[in-house]
């Protein structure tokens, strides 16, 4: 497939770990870390490319002015946030800005990465058009999607981040859907239990990706 036959001969598999908001994506992160996967994440690159200086806040304070800034001109992510999950045309815009970059950080660290396989954590790996942007495309052997009903999202946005129930549905519809996320999935993760539920899960993929590691791809 794409990304890994583009490397040297020595190579890792490449997972992309993605699921809507609030479905557990950092929990299953730290169970693949535990077994000694390397783990690049798409949210931690982003927030590095947005840090105080970076040239990126130029054309984000140019488009949404002050607003979004502290009195310490510091970005105010979820000022960010609540603006483009009220429009779909400011978050284009901003995912436009935004997704190359952080695709240009990931393939650096996975140039990188020493283990088996590595799990590319992209919350928004699948688009709202169901499909996977070519320039992350070209990084993904796999996807592995962590499912849960958008009923329980919501729960779980409403108990995490203090948002209303409005705000929660209007974030979720702003991402791809879930049938969308499934179809295009290679795995699927059950987070809709306790999360001792998710070990044995994360266990078995681990022994399938290890296996497929010792294959050509």
């Amino acid at each position: 497939m794409p990304f890994s036959s583009k490397l040297n001969s020595v190579k890792p598999l490449t997972i992309g770990l993605t699921g809507g908001i609030a479905s557990g994506k950092s929990q299953v992160s730290q169970l693949f870390a535990a077994r000694a996967i390397e783990i690049i994440d798409a949210d931690e690159i982003a927030r590095d490319l947005l840090k105080p200086d970076s040239p990126l806040l130029k054309p984000l304070k140019a488009r949404f002015g002050n607003a979004i800034f502290d009195h310490n001109a510091i970005l105010n992510r979820k000022a960010l946030a609540r603006i483009v999950f009220d429009s779909k045309e400011q978050l284009q815009w901003l995912n436009e800005l935004m997704h190359p970059q952080v695709a240009k950080g990931m393939r650096a660290r996975l140039e990188k990465a020493t283990s088996p396989y590595v799990i590319l954590d992209i919350p928004l790996l699948i688009d709202q058009t169901g499909i996977i942007p070519a320039h992350l495309k070209s990084l993904v052997d796999r996807v592995l999607v962590v499912d849960v009903s958008p009923q329980l999202q919501i729960e779980r946005i409403i108990k995490r981040d203090q948002r209303t129930t409005l705000e929660a549905e209007a974030i979720i519809a702003n991402q791809s859907s879930r049938e969308q996320k499934l179809t295009l999935a290679d795995d699927v993760l059950d987070n809709s239990g306790p999360v001792e539920a998710l070990e044995p899960q994360v266990e078995l993929l681990h022994n399938r990706y290890m296996e497929m590691c010792r294959k050509p791809l």
